[in-house]
């Protein structure tokens, strides 16, 4: 074996109840347990088993831009790269990221290569966010979250699959890198670009409070906040993204089966 792409992890917006997997109220005590642990034990064992290797190895471990924190409101804050500090960014998602980081570092021995993953929100409309929301556009009751200044920084499916077997074929890229598209937007940009990707309206808004009362604190951190990252790593070792706008990130991932 030459390397590892860790993926593992359970699904941070889904809870339990016949309405589980739409998150509501996804956070409860044992769910955020449940996060946390199914990322720690795996990955710290994963690290182990590479550190005691003769031979060296390419250890990719997932990760979140999470880790920056989910106060990037319109303007208020500069977008961030791999070089920010994380050791005080709040937020729930932001300290299970840092701890599933810090779970990695025992492979970091010899000429092994650890790559932590923090991936943006992967546009897919067969899962995880564009997956839930497509069908409510599709209905015609898309429209901004909360404010719509909170920033939205993205993937999409196919250059997040490129970008790992980029940084497979890559040995200058190690430790912390960004995997989100290089021109963030905000909640509102978003759901304009949806809408007219789809051919729907976007008029009618979800309300803080009504995100807060259905989905909780996860509504809270991945709904109402925001992170503004740009891949640093990612541009400077030339990587290029086919989809580096919004409006080419949501064709794709409404059009290609991926």
């Amino acid at each position: 074996m030459d390397s590892i792409v860790h993926l593992a992890g359970e699904n941070v917006a889904t809870g339990s109840g016949p309405l589980g997997f739409l998150g509501i109220q996804a956070w409860s005590e044992e769910k955020k347990i449940a996060i946390m642990q199914s990322r720690l034990v795996p990955t710290r064992a994963l690290a182990q088993a590479v550190a005691s290797t003769s031979k060296p190895q390419l250890f990719l471990v997932a990760s979140g831009i999470g880790v920056y924190g989910d106060n990037f409101i319109g303007d208020e804050r500069e977008a961030v790269d791999e070089t920010a500090d994380i050791s005080g960014s709040n937020g729930f998602l932001a300290d299970v990221s840092r701890q599933w980081e810090a779970a990695s570092e025992n492979a970091k021995v010899g000429k092994n290569r650890v790559v932590n993953m923090r991936f943006g929100v992967v546009l897919s409309k067969k899962g995880g966010a564009l997956g839930k929301l497509f069908p409510v556009f599709y209905l015609g009751g898309g429209g901004n979250v909360g404010s719509g200044k909170q920033n939205f920084s993205y993937i999409s499916a196919r250059d997040l699959a490129r970008a790992i077997v980029f940084t497979l074929e890559t040995p200058s890229l190690q430790g912390p890198v960004n995997f989100s598209a290089p021109n963030p937007c905000t909640n509102s940009e978003f759901t304009k670009a949806l809408g007219k990707a789809m051919g729907r309206p976007t008029i009618l808004p979800f309300p803080a409070f009504a995100v807060s009362l259905l989905f909780g604190e996860m509504g809270e951190e991945m709904l109402l906040g925001g992170v503004k990252a740009l891949p640093g790593k990612l541009s400077q070792s030339g990587f290029e993204f086919q989809h580096p706008t919004i409006a080419d990130a949501l064709k794709s991932a409404l059009e290609e089966d991926i």
